[in-house]
């Protein structure tokens, strides 16, 4: 889970993952992958049959500039060949884009018209060609026939992951080809897994007209992004050890989360129980540190540290599993737990290196939720012995 890059300036790396090894491996014969042939005028064809789907939550599917995609298209118009595509192949026979998202949108937005907004005509111009300058301004429908004919006919190679391969498989081999100029991040292609209800109740939770999504933005102070899917992420972390418990851990942490994922129930009486208790969780944390929730402080004069994941993890879900009254207690001390959680990360080495670096080990995990919670119940129960005796 180490971010790659310097785009989340305000979420705290997580350091020391690289090494942790998976402690429960698939099983090789379960992998089920058919090379198929086609050409590009076969895959715009499916494209525009709804065939195969370039998903609108994967990520962003328009991450290349025009240039880029344009010279895509110049590579077709000179018959370069263009690396294979990988396809994950639905229980309705549906394809969905693994590894291709960018060449795929910017055929459909090319040939298609489908540009950024959906479905909404919006064809690319190409623009900035190397070889082929006499294209530069020319939309698809500008193109001659035998220009269109060449591209049409480019031969490609797909490699198609059989419907009922394992989720943990697929999220396998989904890390495994993620090599292109764009690669997936772990919720992109957790995303790609499981579309449906699964991520449409995640993209719900996040929704900004959702008292949830309200409250996240705001304990979050609008740090977590939207774009790559940071934020879902986050919530994707919350379910699973919401749900599966952080006893039940075994590393990694990224097929954890897709454990977790899976098991999002489709009963939607559950599924507004868990939003109402992420949505207290939030509300609660914001209500106690305000827009200090889920940072390290050491003291009241610290400069605001970034977002961390495992602190998010730890509250979220405690304050998640609170009882109404032990809510109540909590929120009526809530500027002494803020003291005594500054006090707390200043005190419990334990803690702070569980969730400063090898934040994926189970030692890690283990350590930081049982500190944590251990601190939590002692905190409550503190404040209802002392209600007692008034």
């Amino acid at each position: 889970m180490v971010q790659s890059t310097d785009e989340w300036d305000d979420i705290e790396k997580e350091e020391g993952n690289e090494d942790i090894s998976i402690t429960i491996p698939f099983n090789p014969s379960e992998i089920n992958i058919k090379i198929i042939p086609r050409n590009i005028g076969q895959l715009v064809e499916l494209m525009e049959d709804d065939q195969i789907l370039v998903p609108r939550y994967q990520r962003l599917p328009n991450l290349w500039s025009n240039t880029k995609k344009s010279r895509f298209i110049e590579s077709l118009m000179l018959d370069l060949p263009i690396p294979l595509f990988y396809f994950d192949e639905a229980d309705d026979k549906r394809w969905y884009v693994v590894d291709g998202l960018q060449r795929m949108s910017t055929l459909e937005h090319f040939m298609l018209g489908r540009g950024e907004v959906g479905k909404n005509k919006a064809h690319l111009v190409l623009e900035n060609l190397e070889f082929l300058t006499q294209y530069n301004g020319k939309k698809w429908e500008e193109l001659p026939k035998d220009v269109k004919r060449t591209i049409n006919s480019n031969q490609v190679t797909i490699n198609l992951i059989g419907k009922g391969t394992p989720d943990e498989v697929k999220y396998t081999i989904f890390s495994r080809i993620n090599q292109g100029d764009v690669p997936l991040k772990a919720q992109e292609i957790r995303t790609a897994l499981f579309q449906g209800y699964r991520v449409d109740f995640l993209e719900f939770l996040l929704n900004e007209q959702q008292e949830s999504g309200i409250y996240f933005r705001k304990a979050t102070d609008n740090s977590v992004k939207t774009k790559r899917q940071e934020d879902l992420d986050f919530v994707s972390r919350f379910l699973a050890f919401y749900l599966l418990g952080f006893t039940t851990y075994e590393p990694d942490l990224d097929r954890f989360i897709t454990k977790g994922t899976r098991i999002i129930p489709s009963d939607e009486k559950k599924l507004s129980e868990i939003k109402a208790n992420f949505t207290k969780a939030l509300k609660l944390a914001f209500n106690i540190f305000g827009t200090d929730a889920f940072r390290k402080r050491f003291n009241v004069n610290d400069p605001r540290k970034p977002v961390n994941k495992p602190i998010f993890e730890v509250i979220s879900v405690a304050f998640a599993k609170l009882s109404e009254d032990e809510m109540s207690l909590l929120e009526l001390s809530s500027m002494e737990f803020r003291t005594k959680f500054i006090e707390f990360l200043t005190n419990n080495k334990k803690f702070l290196d569980a969730i400063t670096t090898g934040t994926a080990t189970k030692e890690s995990v283990i350590n930081r939720n049982t500190e944590f919670n251990t601190l939590l119940t002692t905190f409550i129960n503190d404040k209802r012995d002392k209600a007692s005796k008034f």
